[in-house]
């Protein structure tokens, strides 16, 4: 919208407000191509695709005013620089700013609102004395003047920035049109489940939803028959077209989610879905804490990871022995990251849980605090890795996409290597724990 007004008010701006509007979009583009950038790594992690519609409309409509309207506008801006004109406004006539003038003139539109006629008076004179005391102990800022060739400089930036917007859209449509692997669906479908039970408004739902069947118990704990039968009931949260896939597969979230690519549904039906499932498991997890105690009980501290996943416990006995494995691969402390990475795929580590904490705990006596002081590390040696590596699946990353982020984002601390040698690393650790089970 405010680059329409840019190109078909470019005849009638003043310098001053020419500069202004440049400088003001190519904050708000740059703004949003960081947002942009935060937002395709969320739409790899989108099973349901729920945003496809909205993300092909911006396309089309960036698409047309960039590539096209924005185009031929600065095709004509350069033609005219090149025959000599330079990029500056002139002397123009403006609507009045001042608030005492415009007030007034709303009269008839406040009274339609509600407002009677005193009101309106009394907000009118409370509006000029205040604007009159602004005016006379305040000068308004004046924005120094600006060389045209800097006011073109940040007219091509703008394009360039606006540009790319329509690459993050063409990519974003590449993701939502391209189907996911049955891997690939069952690990999103495993985290949007953790997820949705440690988020605070989805996990006080919850809340609610066991509160309420204590409650109706008389205020008494539930016995293994009475959770089976509230687990039975979860079928009539489930939309009919997932019925069948949570009936067949409600107790193997990785059968569950490789079967999504399969059926058509919505985001709220997905979301549905997920709810059950959450109950599903916590119930499960319930009636095996009422049957098998001793699964229940751990020995080691544990803030950072999930103690249920993919419907099983974690025993964090043989979740150690596995870290284990991959620390014997590390010989250099940034190397940790790639730890956090494969153990993020395996949807282990909490949504909640930062650099900070992993590390805490991670450099803790009774986890692995005891290793080579060489190898100690901090959540600073990982934060330096967050602006790409940690936005996506470790499975996802490309030396492409590495490549660009570290230029966009001046990374200067990034070697070129980097990409090869976390990859590397990642697989190595995942291979070296492939087939040990941390499961009790």
């Amino acid at each position: 919208m405010m680059l329409k007004v840019l190109m078909d008010g470019w005849e009638d701006y003043s310098s001053q407000e020419m500069t202004f509007d440049i400088h003001s979009l190519c904050t708000k583009a740059a703004r949003l191509c960081y947002l942009a950038d935060q937002d395709l790594a969320l739409q790899h992690t989108d099973v349901s695709h729920h945003r496809k519609e909205q993300n092909e409309m911006y396309f089309t409509s960036f698409e047309l005013i960039i590539t096209t309207q924005f185009t031929k506008f600065m095709k004509k801006v350069l033609a005219l620089v090149k025959a000599g004109k330079k990029v500056e406004g002139h002397s123009s006539p403006m609507f009045s700013s001042e608030i005492s003038t415009l007030l007034p003139k709303l009269h008839d539109l406040l009274l339609m609102d509600g407002m009677n006629q005193e009101s309106i008076q009394l907000m009118v004179e409370d509006i000029q004395n205040t604007e009159k005391m602004i005016q006379k102990y305040h000068k308004i800022t004046k924005f120094p003047g600006v060389r045209y060739e800097e006011r073109l400089w940040y007219l091509i930036r703008l394009y360039c920035l606006a540009s790319y917007l329509v690459l993050h859209f063409r990519r974003v449509c590449h993701v939502t049109d391209s189907e996911m692997t049955p891997e690939e669906a069952a690990r999103l479908t495993e985290w949007a489940i953790q997820k949705y039970i440690s988020e605070k408004d989805s996990s006080e739902k919850l809340e609610l939803y066991f509160s309420n069947l204590q409650y109706d118990n008389d205020g008494k704990p539930l016995n293994v028959d009475q959770w089976l039968q509230a687990r039975r009931e979860l079928k009539h949260l489930v939309p009919q077209n997932l019925l069948l896939l949570f009936l067949n597969s409600a107790d193997d979230v990785s059968q569950l989610g490789a079967s999504l690519i399969k059926v058509s549904f919505t985001n709220e039906e997905f979301l549905k879905l997920v709810d059950a499932v959450a109950k599903y498991q916590i119930i499960t997890q319930r009636i095996r804490a009422i049957e098998f105690p001793e699964e229940f009980e751990q020995s080691l501290h544990n803030e950072v990871f999930y103690l249920t996943v993919k419907g099983r416990s974690v025993n964090l006995e043989e979740l150690k022995k596995s870290i284990s494995k991959m620390v014997n691969l590390i010989t250099r402390k940034n190397q940790w990251f790639c730890v956090w990475s494969v153990l993020k795929h395996l949807n282990l580590i909490k949504h909640e849980s930062t650099f900070a904490t992993f590390a805490h705990q991670m450099m803790s006596i009774e986890w692995f605090g005891t290793i080579d002081p060489r190898l100690r590390f901090t959540a600073d040696n990982l934060s330096d890795y967050s602006r790409y590596f940690n936005e996506y699946d470790y499975t996802e990353w490309t030396e492409e996409m590495f490549l660009e982020k570290k230029e966009l984002y001046g990374m200067t601390k990034w070697s070129p290597k980097l990409y090869q040698n976390f990859s590397s690393l990642c697989a190595r650790m995942m291979q070296a724990i492939w087939g040990y089970s941390f499961f009790c």
